[in-house]
């Protein structure tokens, strides 16, 4: 049996657009997680999908994401 396509380049593109925003809020979690016990490798993959997910949002949805607005 074939193994499935995996789309590598680009993740998120799976990701319904109603959770685009719950998907960046999670990665954005994450990376601050991870930050925090200095997994420092994984903390730069959740920021590449937090980039993917903002990118989406604007594109998709016209929606821009300030990643120097504090939570």
């Amino acid at each position: 049996m074939p193994r499935p396509y995996r789309r590598r380049n680009n993740p998120c593109t799976a990701v319904p657009e109603e959770l685009l925003q719950k998907g960046y809020a999670w990665e954005a979690m994450r990376e601050q997680y991870f930050k925090s016990i200095n997994r420092l490798d994984d903390a730069l993959e959740a920021n590449y999908l937090k980039s993917i997910y903002s990118r989406r949002l604007w594109e998709e949805c016209s929606i821009h994401i300030d990643p120097f607005k504090t939570q």
